[in-house]
């Protein structure tokens, strides 16, 4: 009897509770994490850190009613308990149509491999090694590097295992190695901070190289920045703050956030929102990618969904739910962790690369702007998408990068700024679960001083 949770005692002990307390659906999510991180400070070990985190949460669909719980314990006893409190909550949980859990037997899953078994075995003292050729690479690439604030590598090795009450079991593992520096530069009595982040599945690819000199190169470009001159004017936006903005707007393509009038797309599907230029996908099966996974937090296989085609509205992210009481189908975009039910996220969202270099978005601008920070973007209206936000830069003369400047005003909609869109750069890259390349935008409000 439920041969294929042996191994799994965790697992096993719950079925056999749900199958006593008799509910109509019930659905298992375990996950099992173990993470490690060095920190290196002036060429010495001055953290290492490990952790395992491991839980088990459970829903249950009893007369049309949902109940959800969880234990961070893997007694028997607080497994039954968690078990018992789901029946319970459901007990108040109004009736509802549009639940329903997926029937694993039914999909077909990707094989995808994301763990690295090797890179797990390589000893600590040679992680130790990577974290202090990070910091001295980043010393190094410049000598106005006064200051290395912090330098680490990371790993995380997870599982996670979904079982049904049909009987069905699956599974995925995966690992994730992360290099990470943090900087300050100095000259003529000014200093800036700067840093830059890396990550692979796979520990030797991980890129430490080129996180150290990026992140001295981001601490010294805005040495000696002054206040930017108050103008409209044509502006690059770096790739990494149009992955603030692709963030911002993400939740506006979830079906429940269009559902309830709280996303910028609403009512608007089809519609030639964005430039031309624009070709917006969310891809839970990419390569590499942070976001990667067979199948998503309720067991529907992950797939890759348009979301903008040519600056048209094409998608929308689905959960079960929403896709039940909207007539469709999930597009595997349910994510969850131990402590929440699921809800509908993004996998692995981006913008897809332009042809052009970012030296050649530069190009023909004879006043503009590169933006390299924009502070605070989650704050701006999350309906109308209306903004004005503290920004730091480049200014822009005549094709080239000339003086840098600081502690200006940037005011207009993100929807704007796509829709403004020129040109998109070649030199996309993935910030987390976000990617995006550099992009040319026709015109933006600058406030200086």
């Amino acid at each position: 009897m439920h041969s294929y949770l042996h191994g799994h005692p965790a697992l096993l002990n719950a079925v056999k509770h749900l199958e006593h307390l008799r509910p109509d659906h019930f659905e298992l999510y375990f996950e099992h994490r173990i993470s490690t991180k060095i920190e290196s400070k002036d060429q010495k070990v001055e953290s290492l850190t490990r952790a395992e985190d491991v839980g088990l949460s459970i829903r249950i669909i009893k007369d049309r009613r949902i109940g959800f719980s969880f234990t961070t314990s893997l007694d028997p006893q607080a497994i039954q308990r968690a078990a018992e409190a789901a029946i319970e909550v459901a007990r108040f949980m109004p009736e509802d149509p549009y639940l329903s859990f997926h029937d694993i037997s039914s999909s077909i899953y990707p094989n995808i491999d994301q763990h690295d078994s090797a890179g797990l075995k390589v000893p600590t003292a040679h992680k130790i090694e990577l974290a202090k050729q990070l910091e001295s690479i980043c010393r190094k690439a410049d000598s106005r590097i006064q200051n290395i604030r912090s330098a680490s590598i990371s790993e995380n090795d997870y599982k996670v295992h979904l079982v049904d009450s049909s009987g069905e079991h699956i599974q995925h593992e995966g690992t994730l190695f992360s290099a990470s520096v943090q900087c300050k530069a100095e000259q003529d009595g000014d200093s800036q901070s700067g840093g830059e982040y890396g990550f692979s599945n796979f520990l030797d690819q991980l890129k430490i190289g080129e996180v150290g000199t990026q992140a001295a190169r981001w601490a010294t470009e805005l040495l000696g920045a002054k206040s930017a001159p108050t103008m409209s004017c044509p502006a690059v936006f770096r790739n990494s703050v149009v992955a603030d903005l692709l963030d911002f707007i993400s939740s506006s393509f979830s079906a429940e956030q269009i559902s309830k009038g709280r996303s910028m797309l609403a009512g608007k599907h089809g519609q030639l929102l964005f430039s031309e230029k624009v070709t917006l996908i969310d891809d839970g099966l990419l390569a590499g990618g942070y976001g990667t996974s067979p199948f998503d937090g309720e067991g529907v296989p992950c797939k890759r969904t348009m979301l903008v085609d040519g600056g048209f509205v094409k998608g929308t992210l689905y959960d079960r739910y929403y896709a039940k009481k909207e007539k469709t189908e999930s597009t595997g975009n349910s994510q969850r962790g131990i402590k929440a039910p699921p809800s509908i996220g993004f996998n692995n969202l981006y913008m897809e690369a332009g042809r052009p270099s970012f030296e050649q978005l530069l190009d023909g601008i004879t006043k503009g702007i590169l933006i390299t920070d924009l502070m605070g973007v989650h704050t701006a209206n999350p309906v109308t998408g209306d903004f004005s936000l503290g920004a730091s830069g480049i200014l822009i003369e005549n094709g080239k990068l000339t003086r840098p400047v600081r502690g200006f005003a940037v005011a207009g909609n993100v929807l704007g700024v796509f829709k403004r869109i020129t040109d998109v750069g070649s030199d996309l890259r993935f910030f987390g679960s976000t990617g995006a390349p550099s992009v040319r935008v026709s015109e933006i409000s600058v406030g200086g001083v």
